[in-house]
């Protein structure tokens, strides 16, 4: 069975039980679903990583930096199926539950991917902490954000996770995690951040992929890891893949290239 094949037999057996509930004849609706693949939605969901903050061409001006760039698009393109882009920089679990379900459906949401957590851990703010020469400031706040990973995020992406498979039974959902930042390596973008809180920020960029992960296998859902994909392309490595201090929101954010190795770890676990 091709690739296509597959996709439009799976959207007729839906549209076929939307049907039958409702009393309507199902052998009208196979043509059309068959004839218009693009019944089949995938939605993303997340924050500026999913979003695509850094990888410039930024679609609309409503403060979300969705980047034409990002692994959705890519990923949506590839699949054949219409976006539904809801990721949103700086969006933490409480604003994708509030602000960004509303198109998830148990008859044609085919794909979901969920990129959410660093802002819930304070990530923005345990850099600017660690930005500088004061190491206890920034080890203070490293211990902050490790204690909100291990003690209130699991809870708060269990609820999230919970939500998405009510909305939408039938879908393929892949968690998607984050990259570490550095690789040892300092640099005028690396905000005199030294190595030694480097190897603290990656270790807790560990425990928040490690974390996240476990809350998604407990849903059954794949975790996209991409801390592999981005090895020697850290934060002032040589051909960095993630931007370092630039002034603006874009900082420490992946580029066009990083979310290009994002899509290569993403598009495998979506099910097609």
């Amino acid at each position: 069975m091709s690739f296509k094949e597959g996709k439009s037999r799976r959207v007729i057996t839906r549209v076929a039980a939307v049907a039958a509930a409702a009393g309507l004849g199902v052998a009208g609706l196979a043509g059309s679903a068959s004839a218009d693949i693009t019944i089949q939605q995938y939605v993303a969901l997340g924050d500026s990583y999913a979003s695509g903050v850094g990888a410039g061409d930024y679609i609309g001006d409503d403060g979300c930096y969705r980047s034409a760039n990002a692994y959705p698009r890519q990923a949506a393109s590839e699949l054949g199926e219409r976006l539904w882009f809801e990721a949103c920089s700086g969006a933490r679990v409480e604003d994708v539950v509030a602000n960004q379900l509303n198109h998830l459906r148990p008859a044609n949401t085919e794909h979901v991917t969920i990129g959410v957590g660093g802002n819930d851990a304070g990530f923005s703010t345990v850099l600017g902490a660690c930005a500088g020469t004061d190491t206890a400031l920034c080890e203070g706040a490293i211990a902050n954000a490790r204690n909100i990973i291990e003690n209130s995020l699991p809870a708060e992406l269990d609820d999230l996770y919970t939500r998405v498979e009510t909305k939408a039974p039938d879908a393929d959902v892949v968690v998607v995690g984050n990259p570490r930042l550095f690789d040892g390596t300092t640099c005028a973008g690396s905000l005199a951040i030294t190595p030694d809180e480097q190897a603290l920020l990656n270790e807790t960029a560990d425990l928040l992929a490690e974390t996240t992960a476990a809350v998604a296998a407990d849903h059954g859902f794949d975790f996209a890891d991409v801390r592999d994909a981005f090895e020697g392309h850290a934060v002032c490595s040589a051909d960095p893949w993630i931007l370092g201090y630039v002034g603006t929101l874009e900082s420490f954010h992946p580029t066009a290239a990083g979310q290009d190795a994002y899509a290569e770890v993403v598009l495998p676990l979506l099910d097609y």
